[in-house]
């Protein structure tokens, strides 16, 4: 009889899968950044970001942290996933409406916040929404039967269309509108590859909305969406801040260093992707396992996060090489980076208390966190624009994982 794969070789495969796809997806993200960068410089590269910005945050409304009570649930019910990814399409079409009225509703600036530009390039990139819930629904699945090369393949072939796409798009010419036009086409791609793959992994095609399926994974999610919201208005604030306080070229400036801050920050996303459904054995086994796997866990993290460290910070000055006027932006990099340890490994503390079922005083730690950054970015970035905002997204991980570690060992001790 052959032997199950070890755990050691389950979390690898599946990390090493996502990190060479995301690499390669955020490689190619990066390609795009440089490429609208150059074309259009500072200025309509913080068009491009306002766009992105704005759109991000219904992505996270859409997602509502509803995989993680799937993850829990899937075992009772294999027909729950066609309530999932249902209840996500109904939502994310809602959120695109949404999205879109209060848009129209934001005053149009002719330099800086939301000018009309930005509005079109909002309006072209809501479906997005819809296509982010389906790529998101699709992970649930492969989630569960640690599949994530599938999702690898199709963000990969989605990112490819786009750069391509972007490359015809800037050397023809065409304004900020056409690369946000070739992101839409590559999101569409994305979300079609993962859901043929989810469908082909689940063997029974089917959307639906039973009302005791919706009720097992909105009723315990909405305390992990309201986490999740907060985590995400702190970590984009102060983008939102800067568009209506500073110049579009500051937007710009901060939003490419932003951009490639968040190269690394796939690490400790897709390594705990994996690492759940693990938590969620070990904590059902000996004592012991389930903290023995967070401290071997958060090791590899620390020394992992520490090595981006160095190399980002040594590499820095080439984002003044994309165009002269990025010569600000690596200063705002290097202050970011300061900040990956935080990052890597409140990652797992906030997945860790997830497999306790502590969504609640996750909910808690992320909204004291959001206050606190919104009242800093409030007062600060007006006055100093994006230094602020850089020291102020450090910290506030800071605040986050010392919350947020603390709670943890308060549960695990005995």
């Amino acid at each position: 009889m052959t032997s199950p794969p070890s755990i050691r070789w389950t979390v690898g495969k599946n990390t090493i899968a996502q990190i060479i796809g995301k690499t390669i997806g955020a490689g190619i993200t990066l390609l795009i950044s440089i490429l609208i960068a150059r074309k259009f410089g500072a200025t309509g590269y913080g068009d491009f970001t306002k766009i992105i910005t704005y759109i991000a945050f219904f992505y996270l409304i859409a997602d509502f942290g509803l995989n993680a009570i799937f993850l829990q649930l899937a075992h009772k019910d294999k027909n729950l996933w066609h309530t999932l990814i249902m209840l996500r399409l109904v939502l994310s079409m809602f959120l695109i409406l949404i999205a879109l009225l209060i848009i129209a509703f934001l005053p149009q600036g002719t330099t800086q916040g939301y000018t009309a530009l930005v509005k079109l390039g909002i309006l072209l990139f809501s479906p997005t929404i819809l296509f982010q819930a389906i790529l998101t629904s699709s992970n649930a699945i492969f989630q569960k039967h640690l599949r994530y090369d599938l999702s690898t393949i199709a963000t990969i072939s989605g990112s490819l269309v786009s750069l391509l796409l972007i490359w015809i798009a800037t050397r023809s010419g065409q304004s900020i509108i056409g690369s946000i036009s070739a992101l839409l086409v590559g999101s569409m791609i994305t979300g079609a590859v993962a859901l043929f793959f989810a469908i082909k992994l689940q063997k029974s095609p089917g959307f639906s909305l039973h009302t005791h399926h919706m009720t097992a994974l909105l009723v315990p999610a909405t305390p992990l969406a309201a986490t999740l919201l907060f985590n995400l208005v702190y970590f984009r604030v102060d983008s939102i801040i800067l568009t209506l306080t500073r110049s579009t070229a500051e937007v710009g400036i901060y939003g490419f260093a932003y951009k490639v801050f968040e190269f690394p920050l796939v690490i400790p996303t897709f390594f705990m992707n994996s690492l759940y459904p693990l938590f969620l054995i070990a904590k059902k086994g000996r004592n012991q396992q389930f903290p023995l796997l967070l401290k071997k866990a958060g090791v590899i993290l620390f020394f992992s996060s520490l090595m981006f460290v160095v190399v980002f910070w040594i590499t820095a000055p080439a984002l003044s090489l994309v165009k002269g006027e990025f010569q600000l932006s690596v200063n705002a990099l290097r202050i970011l980076i300061l900040g990956l340890p935080f990052f890597f490994l409140s990652s797992l503390t906030m997945w860790g208390l997830i497999a306790l079922k502590k969504q609640r005083v996750l909910a808690v730690i992320y909204g004291t966190a959001m206050m606190v950054n919104i009242f800093l970015n409030a007062w600060l970035i007006p006055m100093y624009g994006y230094w602020a905002a850089a020291w102020i997204t450090v910290a506030s991980e800071g605040l986050v994982l010392a919350l947020s570690a603390g709670a943890l060992v308060k549960y695990i001790t005995p």
